[in-house]
């Protein structure tokens, strides 16, 4: 509620006062639509022309509500008819840790064999 009484006051204090005075509902709506068993894909403005790894379309998809991320490439089959191959990955998904590296330290065998 603060924020939103700085962004008036900060306007107020650009802009000058509003011609009208300004009420302020703080009240959750409800959404009138179910998105269950619905997605979208959103072209990717910024793919690397020379990565054929980098996705041609991202967005989300609900399959029985529960959330993906869906990934979308344009390829081209043997015969030439070209298709949207997809990925979908669950939005709660965490990136794998990276696999320890070994150091150097753990190359070197201190024990000596007496």
């Amino acid at each position: 509620m603060s924020r939103i009484h700085a962004f008036i006051n900060e306007t107020t204090r650009c802009f000058g006062a509003p011609p009208v005075s300004i009420t302020l509902r703080q009240r959750k709506t409800k959404m009138n639509y179910d998105n269950t068993n619905k997605g979208a894909l959103f072209r990717n403005e910024n793919k690397d022309p020379n990565d054929d790894k980098d996705r041609d379309y991202s967005g989300s998809v609900n399959v029985d509500g529960v959330e993906y991320w869906l990934s979308g490439w344009i390829k081209t089959s043997k015969n030439g008819r070209k298709y949207l191959s997809l990925s979908v990955k669950t939005k709660d998904t965490q990136p794998k840790p990276a696999a320890r590296e070994r150091s150097r330290a753990d190359d070197l065998d201190d024990s000596v064999p007496f």
